[in-house]
């Protein structure tokens, strides 16, 4: 019975202790372009990391409690709700605000324009060839 006060202790480290483990594999698989250099930086990001999975968990808790108790959803069905929101969430902040530097913006590829390989190419009226 003395082990069942230490139930939430152990889950909360359990909980940061996962979340760690999930950053470092994120930080040297998923981005390794973004990886810091320092260690403050790591501990910086990991606490970030930390920061997002709590309120992503409450997030969808929530999601899962509205859903199941204001909409009258099935639980079954609510939690799995919840926690579509809770990763679209996740994904976008950790994308955004844990794993890359500061000052560090998306910019799109510039498309190159591609040629279709069955077309013969065309000769411009414009230039002159050397037979002219």
């Amino acid at each position: 019975m003395l082990f069942v006060n230490f139930y939430p202790v152990a889950y909360v480290f359990a909980f940061a202790i996962s979340n760690g483990i999930n950053f470092l594999m994120n930080q040297l698989i998923t981005y390794p372009e973004h990886r810091p250099n320092r260690t403050f930086i790591w501990l910086q990001r990991l606490l970030k990391a930390e920061v997002t999975s709590v309120s992503a968990l409450v997030i969808s808790l929530s999601v899962a409690l509205i859903f199941h108790y204001l909409f009258h959803v099935n639980e079954y069905i609510s939690n799995p709700i919840g926690l579509c929101f809770s990763f679209i969430y996740k994904y976008l902040v950790s994308d955004r605000y844990v794993y890359r530097p500061r000052g560090e913006k998306m910019v799109a590829p510039v498309a190159e324009p591609v040629a279709d390989p069955m077309t013969p190419p065309r000769a411009d009226e414009n230039t002159t060839t050397a037979a002219d």
